[in-house]
């Protein structure tokens, strides 16, 4: 019985840590699971992710997922056109090869749709749809693609596409509630019915009202399903209910007075044609998509992509080879291979830094005092040029001089012209015309060039080797690790965005490692751990040497040693143990700030290298020595000072490692007190570092467990080597 009540409490006392651990290794959706398990997918060697296709790539930029930096790369540049993107609704993916299995009836068309083909479906969409967001697609498209491209995003993507089954079925049930609502003002006109006819007309007005009614049951079962967006099943079955729907609302079964008199009109004018615009839309859209089917003459069969990631050395050698491809200086060129050989990470803003230091001395013979302001408010200057003569397919090799160019800026009628031309004027100031317009083009080179720069660097990182691909897969990359892009050779990709793709990750055994232990890189890298390391330490190794140096001469005094009034002084001692730690923040917070040593290691150590606790347990155990080896020590002529370090202290080796291993431990979580005291990384220590993955906007649990893991292992280790001396320490102290 004892030993299943220990066997209890060691699992209970170990539980809190082992699922520390074990969310340590788990992704992120793993932490967000509800049951919680206690594996991880990370140590399995295939993933199959959840994804779908990002319409975005087609109806418009899916800024989902992008960096800041990435943004602006997008904003300056061309938007690519011929991609695919397959959004990961997974977690992200940072190893491995990467497996795309194209459905095998998934059909494709190869260049674009010709357009007398084009023209005709046109007419024939004319004649069979009222929606006019449609008909406008249409007239403002100029080829099938962009229609297709346009319509489908209008119909499926986004929280207000018009096939989402909450947005559609809501529709229907507002239609049906409306139309109801008609019915009943329309049904008090009775007295404007022929007497002949009003029994007709009263039945007729109760049968569209039970229609009404019924078709709000019908529909709104499709309100839940697997996906946001309606399927193809279940929008032939809506289309039917609707279709029924119709047939009873309809007055051609009316008899003809009163299918003629003017509250029918009425009728079919507020409640019948409503009715139909709300199946128009649904039977508009199955008239395109399978117009957009039997287009599709070109089947994919059995095909994957299949590519997986470059290493470090092969970025370098594609970056290289782009670069050669694009309109650099030489001289430029040999300033990003200088870069390059460091690393990719931030090769743009290092050659950017490095060409405004060669632009400061350049321009020195301005006589500006200020040169570096100078230059930056000449680039913001660049930049605005650049983007106001981009809109003008316009560059700045094109006018002669300053004087020109100021001409044109004047001929400009709009607000970013003027803009332009007064910063122009400003920074001519005390500079010749000629001479600021020689370097305003160096500067405007500048920004071009590092923008093209950002832009192949961007491309590259996210660029994936290729090991399988059919032939129109010209280039395959992963974005922020949840975005993967298609480059497409002569086919457009509206064509593929209609499929649903089966995705999965293959890992090596070193991957499935990496994966494992992915939490605890990132964590390391999200922070600087390794100064919150080396503080740590340093301050818990000082406090817990001077601290046992102090506690032992303390508790010697008290226990060896006699002089007036001991026994009150240690009784004052230990009736600080009773003062709350947290009373004592405030007084020595302010001692600390007029000493000046905010954001110093004094303020970390000098506070906590007392401890009362200590001297009392070094004490108690410095009583249970035998009396005669201080009388020999004396006899001998041994000082003090001597007894207490050749003979106290070697004989209390556990109450001193007991004392030494609390007092290491106890500093080593320390967080409070370093927070307050700390504001910058430089000082600060472990405990601190792990509110990094606490923010306003969550928790990151799965890293903070994998920091809070690599914290907290040495202080295991350590008490793993020291755990007799502690058991000693507390068992023998107080004993004679």
């Amino acid at each position: 019985m004892i030993y299943t009540l220990l066997s209890i409490g060691a699992v209970v006392m170990l539980m809190p840590f082992a699922w520390m651990v074990s969310t340590s290794f788990k992704t992120r959706s793993e932490v967000e699971r509800w049951p919680p398990i206690w594996t991880s997918k990370n140590f399995s060697r295939t993933w199959h992710l959840k994804t779908n296709v990002s319409r975005g790539s087609i109806g418009g930029l899916d800024w989902k997922g992008l960096t800041l930096r990435e943004a602006l790369v997008l904003v300056q540049s061309e938007t690519e056109k011929n991609v695919l993107r397959i959004q990961i609704d997974d977690d992200p993916v940072y190893r491995g090869t990467m497996t795309i299995s194209f459905p095998t009836d998934a059909g494709f068309l190869r260049g674009k749709l010709e357009s007398s083909v084009f023209e005709e479906f046109s007419s024939a969409l004319v004649k069979n749809t009222k929606q006019k967001e449609v008909l406008q697609i249409l007239d403002e498209s100029s080829d099938a693609e962009t229609f297709f491209s346009r319509f489908f995003a209008l119909y499926l993507h986004g929280k207000d596409a018009y096939l989402d089954r909450r947005n559609y079925v809501e529709l229907v049930e507002k239609t049906a509630n409306s139309s109801i609502e008609q019915i009943e003002i329309l049904s008090r006109y009775v007295s404007r019915i022929p007497e002949d006819n009003r029994s007709e007309f009263s039945k007729f007005m109760e049968s569209v009202k039970k229609a009404c009614a019924d078709v709000v049951g019908s529909v709104t079962i499709f309100k839940k399903g697997k996906t946001a967006i309606l399927d193809l099943t279940e929008m032939d079955s809506i289309r039917r209910e609707l279709n029924v729907w119709m047939e009873k609302l309809d007055t051609v079964n009316l008899s003809e007075p009163l299918r003629n008199n003017p509250v029918i009109r009425l009728y079919e004018q507020r409640v019948l044609e409503t009715v139909r615009t709300v199946l128009d839309r649904l039977e508009t859209y199955l008239f395109v998509h399978d117009f957009f089917q039997s287009v599709q003459k070109e089947r994919v069969g059995s095909v994957v992509v299949k590519f997986r990631f470059m290493d470090e050395r092969e970025k370098k050698d594609e970056f290289l080879l782009s670069l050669n491809q694009i309109d650099v200086p030489e001289e430029l060129k040999a300033i990003v291979e200088q870069e390059l050989n460091r690393s990719l990470d931030g090769l743009a803003e290092r050659v950017e830094k490095r060409i405004d230091e060669k632009l400061y001395s350049e321009f020195l013979t301005f006589g500006i005092e200020s040169i570096r302001v100078y230059v930056q408010q000449m680039k913001q200057l660049g930049s605005q040029l650049l983007n106001l003569l981009n809109s003008k397919s316009l560059s700045l090799q094109a006018f002669e001089d300053a004087e020109s160019l100021k001409q044109w800026l004047r001929s400009q009628d709009s607000m970013a012209a003027a803009l332009v031309l007064g910063r122009m004027e400003q920074l001519t100031q005390n500079v010749e015309e000629n001479e600021f317009f020689e370097a305003l083009k160096k500067v405007c080179s500048e920004i071009d060039t590092i923008g093209k720069l950002r832009s192949l660097q961007s491309r590259v990182q996210s660029l994936m080797k290729i090991v399988q691909a059919p032939d129109f897969v010209n280039e395959a990359r992963l974005k922020q690790n949840q975005t993967i892009e298609l480059v497409l050779r002569d086919v457009d990709p509206v064509y593929l965005e209609d499929e649903r793709y089966d995705v999965r990750v293959d890992y090596t055994f070193g991957e499935i490692l990496g994966n494992v232990f992915h939490n605890y890189v990132a964590a390391w890298r999200s922070a600087p751990f390794g100064i919150y390391y080396i503080n740590t330490v340093f301050v818990s190794t000082v406090t817990t040497v001077v601290e046992i140096i102090l506690c032992a001469m303390a508790a010697y005094a008290f226990a060896l040693m006699s002089f007036p009034g001991k026994g009150l002084i240690f009784s004052l001692f230990l009736s600080t143990m009773m003062i709350p730690g947290e009373v004592l923040l405030v007084p020595n917070f302010i001692t600390i700030s007029r000493l000046g040593w905010i954001d110093t290691y004094y303020a970390l150590i000098i506070p906590w290298i007392v401890s009362v606790f200590a001297i009392f347990l070094l004490r108690q155990h410095f009583l249970t020595l035998p009396r005669e080896l201080q009388d020999a020590a004396k006899i001998d002529g041994c000082s003090h000072w001597r007894f207490l370090w050749t003979v106290v202290v070697p004989l209390s080796k556990p109450a001193i490692v007991t004392s030494a291993l609390l007092k290491f431990v106890g500093s080593w979580n320390a967080f409070l007190w370093v927070l307050i005291v700390t504001n910058k990384d430089k000082f600060r220590t472990l405990p601190v570092g792990l509110q990094t993955f606490s923010t306003d906007v969550g928790t990151v649990y799965n890293m903070l467990m994998a920091a809070a893991t690599f914290s907290i292992l040495p202080i295991i280790v350590l008490f793993l080597f020291t755990q007799r001396y502690f058991v000693q320490g507390i068992a023998r102290t107080g004993l004679k």
